[in-house]
């Protein structure tokens, strides 16, 4: 944004995004350039959900404050969850192991040797590495120029430049517009503590790559944590599990209910009633998501690991759900892999209070719909998804994807039936290996001020790669052609709005009233919705405003004024036509200049 001395116009690129481009500046902390035993401070804060991202096991909690450690929406500090953890268990040579990350965190900063010693964990190289993609491309950043490829950091292989055998070819990989990574190992037994833990180590290093995408919908509610969990230790780990832990405290932490989703391997929290402590009568649901689960042997079947095909294994859903109150936490690591196998705490059996029959998941039945098994007597909850049994051998890597999505209706259960909604989005991105359409190119705005009135212009697409000059987005897997089919023009009542459409230019492709299928957030489904309209009157680039559209009158100098340029694109392989496209000017897609980024194949 910048301000004339003449005019005082606030106007140019910081306003300017592509609709499907939302994101928001954050107040979160610098990530960690110093030595240091744990990096606590670096937070992914892209689109509408901002969390806590550590180095060692924990996310989704603030260590530094002692507080919650997801916010919703992000750049408030309303919050749904306390804390969040990896925990992992098997069994070695008959012994049962368990590795947590709870309150305290059983793992360590950094990467094991071949030798089984481990690395210094207070070495800054081992910290979180964060990088954010801009239509340009990359931000060249010290984590960008010191991405840790030697320890594992993942690189993009599709580069034109990569070579696999020169590292300095490198360049970092990234899916969706935010990419943090780290890696840390259970080695050291003098971290083995939590008493949900404390058995000897497993020998396992895990490289987290997490990620969002800058998007409204499922996407723009969604953080995606891939954990590369290698088996670096001498041992064979048999019937080995890989859980989510969550203390969820959605707004207040005591009116909190946990159920579970089967077919969607989903976990989730929403509130008790329509009175919450931070979110009055509208709380939120947040939910866990095994979008990628560890694959085993299975003749005929297809895994797929980051979108590659694995024949005769497939993929472990979310094979147990356990819930419990605070105060009946796990005290053993035998308690804590009897919650992983779908046990109640000492082995005995869960039993179904709708059934009666035994099941390996805690209260799967629809809040929505009233029906089934649900939770009752809300409290401060906690929750465990696990995924298991499966064999890791020495060397032997088990990759695993985590979503956590949040969704806010118009009361709790429409956002449950919301979040479920925003968990299939996310999912059928994540296996399409997020090969989306993209909206058009973000406009290049410029401004020139004149005296009670201010000119904007913008560059035109450049006509290389098009069909007729026009942008063209074609995804063949998805059977769908969107073309580029004009501008809108905006005035905001601030720089976060809202935001009042002044003129929107078009092609002339007689195409003057477009539908996409919607989210009607309030009640969790679909719906056909007008979204944009045009007028086929051609596509300028260039428009003089004079007039206040918000306040009325003409425009006086020495004040500030807020203003946007957006684009559309039409789908045109279905008989009804639809817009790729946010439909409004938000709040949240003014603040930040984003984009769709190269999506990884």
């Amino acid at each position: 944004m910048s301000t004339s001395k003449e005019l005082g116009v606030a106007l140019a690129g910081a306003l300017v995004a592509s609709l499907l481009a939302v994101g928001d500046a954050s107040s979160a902390p610098a990530d960690a350039v110093t030595p240091q035993t744990i990096d606590n401070g670096t937070r992914i804060d892209i689109n509408q959900v901002e969390m806590v991202v550590t180095n060692h096991g924990s996310f989704a909690y603030d260590l530094i404050q002692g507080n919650s450690g997801l916010f919703y929406p992000a750049g408030t500090q309303n919050t749904v969850v306390y804390a969040s953890g990896l925990w992992f268990g098997a069994k070695v040579n008959g012994d049962t192991l368990v590795t947590v990350g709870e309150y305290s965190q059983e793992y360590s900063p950094g990467t094991i040797n071949p030798d089984g010693s481990w690395t210094d964990s207070g070495d800054s190289r081992y910290r979180v590495y964060k990088i954010d993609w801009t239509q340009e491309g990359f931000e060249l950043s010290d984590d960008y120029i010191n991405w840790p490829f030697e320890d594992g950091a993942p690189a993009d292989t599709e580069d034109p430049d990569y070579n696999e055998n020169d590292m300095s070819t490198w360049k970092p990989l990234h899916i969706g517009d935010q990419t943090l990574w780290s890696v840390f190992h259970d080695m050291d037994p003098e971290v083995h503590t939590n008493d949900a833990g404390a058995s000897d180590p497993l020998g396992i290093e895990v490289r987290q790559l997490t990620f969002a995408f800058d998007r409204k919908g499922g996407l723009g509610n969604t953080v995606f944590t891939k954990l590369e969990i290698v088996n670096k230790g001498q041992n064979r780990l048999e019937d080995a599990y890989v859980s989510i832990w969550s203390d969820p405290d959605l707004g207040g932490a005591g009116d909190d209910l946990v159920g579970c989703d089967t077919d969607l391997s989903l976990g989730y929290c929403y509130n008790v009633n329509n009175n919450d402590q931070l979110y009055s009568n509208r709380p939120p649901a947040v939910g866990y998501d095994f979008f990628q689960g560890p694959i085993v042997p299975s003749l005929g079947d297809t895994a797929y690991v980051s979108g590659v095909p694995v024949p005769d294994y497939r993929n472990l859903p979310m094979t147990s759900f356990n819930k419990y109150v605070n105060g009946t936490d796990p005290h053993s690591f035998k308690e804590t892999y009897n919650y992983m196998l779908g046990l109640n705490s000492d082995g005995s059996p869960v039993i179904d209070e709708v059934t009666g029959e035994e099941t390996l998941f805690q209260v799967p039945g629809d809040p929505v719909t009233g029906t089934g098994w649900l939770d009752t007597n809300a409290a401060d909850r906690r929750m465990m998804l696990s995924s298991g049994p499966f064999t890791m051998e020495p060397g032997e890597t088990q990759e695993v994807v985590v979503g956590i999505v949040v969704a806010r209706g118009t009361d709790r259960l429409s956002s449950v039936g919301l979040l479920k909604v925003f968990d299939k989005q996310a999912q059928e991105a994540y296996d399409v290996n997020f090969d989306l359409p993209a909206p058009p190119p973000r406009p290049v705005v410029h401004a020139r001020e004149f005296d009670g009135a201010v000119d904007l212009y913008w560059e035109p697409y450049s006509t290389e790669d098009y069909e007729d000059g026009v942008p063209i987005e074609i995804n063949e897997r998805l059977g769908v052609r969107y073309a580029f089919e004009g501008y809108n023009v905006w005035q905001g009542e601030s720089v976060a709005g809202p935001w009042k459409k002044l003129v929107t230019f078009d092609r002339d492709t007689d195409l003057t009233a477009i539908y996409s299928d919607v989210i009607n957030e309030d009640i969790g489904v679909f719906e056909r919705q007008l979204v944009q309209t045009g007028n086929d009157n051609g596509v300028e680039y260039h428009i003089q405003i004079d007039g206040d559209a918000i306040n009325g009158g003409p425009l006086i100098n020495y004040k500030e004024y807020y203003f946007a340029v957006t684009a559309y694109s039409v789908e045109l392989n279905h008989p009804s036509v639809y817009a790729n496209m946010d439909g409004e000017c938000s709040d949240r897609s003014r603040r930040r200049s984003r984009t769709a980024s190269r999506r990884s194949r």
